[in-house]
C-alpha cells in the first residue's frame, strides 16, 4: 500500500515534530488537535520552520508548501482518509489503549498503526486491536526533525510486511530505524532520565547551581542541550512520570530526586508552562541565564 496520507494522533512536541518532518518530505499530514495546547499547534510548527528560514535552509515558498501539506483537526472521523496511523499521545496505557480502538474502527483494515510509547510494550497495546499484527512501535527522540534515528520494535507476532513497511518510511524521513528488543523505556528515555536525574540531585545536594550544571555537561559533552532544558522542553511532568514507571520496573535506581517533584508540584513544568529548570517566553527561547540554584530549594 503506498503511503501519501500521514494521521498524528497527538500535537504536542512529539506529534509537532514528526507532523513537520513528514511534510517536509512530501507526505500530506492531518494532526489531530486535541488535548491541552493542542490550539498552539499551527504556530510552533510555522515557528520551527521559521528557524530554518532565517539560517537559510528554507526558502519562504518552501516553507509555505511544507505548511499547506499539514491539516489540523478533532475530528477523528478524518482517520477514514488515512494510509498511515501514528499516534504520539502521552505515555498511559489506557488513554493509548481507548485512541487506537476508535482509530480501529475507523481505519482502512490494511491501515498500519505506529505506536510512539516509550514505555508501553507494543504487544500490550496490540492485543486489544483487531489489527494487531500491524502495530509497529517506531520511537522517535524530539527534536524530531534533527534527530536522525528511530529507535524501532515490534512484537513476535507483528507481520513481517508491516516491519518491512514502517522501516521504510521511517527511512523516507530521511532517518535511520534501529530494532531494540521490546523493554519499558527502550534506550534513549533509560539513558535521557538518568542523566537527567542525577544533574537534578546535583543540584538537589548543592554542588553546583543549575546552570553551572549545564553547561559543564552541555560543554564538555559537545551537546546541543544539556540535562535540564532537555527535561525543560520535553516537559518535567513527563519525564517525572517516566521515572515513577521505570521505578516500579527496576527499583529506586531510578527514585526521582526531590525538586522534580517539587517542579511538577509546583506547576513549573518547563517550556510548556515558561518555568521549569529555567525561564521561558512565549515562544519557548530562555529568557534567562541563571536557572535554579542553591539558594533557590
Amino acid at each position: 500500500m503506498e503511503i501519501r496520507k500521514v494521521a498524528i494522533l497527538g500535537s504536542g512536541r512529539l506529534g509537532r515534530g514528526i507532523a513537520e518532518n513528514a511534510a517536509t518530505k512530501g507526505y500530506e499530514v492531518t494532526l489531530f488537535t486535541q488535548g491541552a495546547g493542542s490550539q498552539n499547534a499551527p504556530h510552533r510548527i510555522e515557528q520551527s520552520l521559521n528557524r530554518k528560514v532565517a539560517k537559510w535552509a528554507l526558502t519562504e515558498t518552501q516553507k509555505r508548501v511544507i505548511l499547506n501539506r499539514i491539516s489540523y483537526t478533532a475530528d477523528l472521523k478524518e482517520l477514514a482518509n488515512a494510509d498511515l496511523v501514528i499516534e504520539a499521545t502521552v505515555d498511559h496505557l489506557y488513554t493509548k489503549q481507548e485512541l487506537l480502538r476508535t482509530a480501529d474502527r475507523l481505519c482502512k483494515p490494511n491501515v498500519i498503526f505506529i505506536l510512539t510509547s516509550a514505555m508501553l510494550p507494543v504487544y500490550e497495546i496490540a492485543r486489544s486491536l483487531s489489527r494487531s499484527q500491524l502495530l509497529v512501535g517506531a520511537r522517535f527522540i524530539p527534536p524530531v526533525v534533527d534527530v536522525d534515528v528511530v529507535e524501532f520494535s515490534y512484537s513476535q507476532d507483528t507481520d513481517p510486511t508491516a516491519v518491512e513497511t514502517v522501516k521504510k518510511f521511517i527511512a523516507s524521513l530521511g532517518k535511520t530505524a534501529v530494532h531494540v528488543h521490546e523493554s519499558p523505556g527502550l534506550v534513549n528515555p533509560r539513558a535521557l532520565v538518568t542523566l537527567i536525574n542525577e544533574a537534578a540531585y546535583l543540584l538537589d545536594e548543592g554542588v553546583a547551581g543549575a546552570e553551572a550544571v549545564e553547561m559543564i555537561i552541555k560543554h564538555g559533552w559537545r551537546m546541543a542541550q544539556g540535562p535540564f532544558e532537555m527535561a525543560d522542553r520535553m516537559g518535567i511532568d513527563i519525564i517525572l512520570d517516566w521515572m515513577e514507571q521505570l521505578q516500579e520496573r527496576y527499583g529506586d535506581r531510578y527514585a526521582p530526586a526531590p525538586i522534580i517533584r517539587r517542579l511538577v508540584r509546583q506547576g513549573k513544568l518547563g517550556v510548556k508552562t515558561q518555568q521549569g529548570f529555567f525561564h521561558y517566553n512565549e515562544d519557548g527561547q530562555r529568557i534567562d541565564k541563571s536557572g535554579l540554584g542553591q539558594e533557590e530549594k
